[in-house]
């Protein structure tokens, strides 16, 4: 029998998961099959900011409930994994609290 992991959701969390189950594969661990399901368009979540309000077009409610221009209320350094931070991501230092769109990224 085949094992199979399931992560449901693309969003921060589940990023999080697959990004750990596809590391700790790097390094060796026998990690079975990962499937990943999102019910959006793209991945993202939370963090996926869109101006759509309302219902899409499989009736389910569309709402992204960032701002466009929304500040994380957090610091990086507690956002960031230990073994890549945002500074070697962008090549460069930012915000303690960095906006949204560079969470995203």
């Amino acid at each position: 029998m085949t094992k199979r992991i399931c992560v449901i959701g693309a969003g921060p969390s589940g990023l999080a998961m697959l990004r750990a189950l596809k590391s700790a594969a790097e390094k060796g661990a026998e990690i079975p099959e990962v499937v990943a399901y999102e019910k959006q368009p793209d991945w993202g979540g939370l963090w996926r900011y869109t101006w759509r309000t309302g219902i899409d077009e499989h009736g389910n409610p569309c709402h992204g409930s960032m701002y466009r221009y929304l500040w994380s209320n957090g610091p990086k350094e507690g956002l960031e994994f230990a073994d890549y931070t945002f500074e070697e991501h962008f090549g460069r230092a930012i915000a303690s609290y960095p906006p949204r769109a560079e969470l995203f990224d």
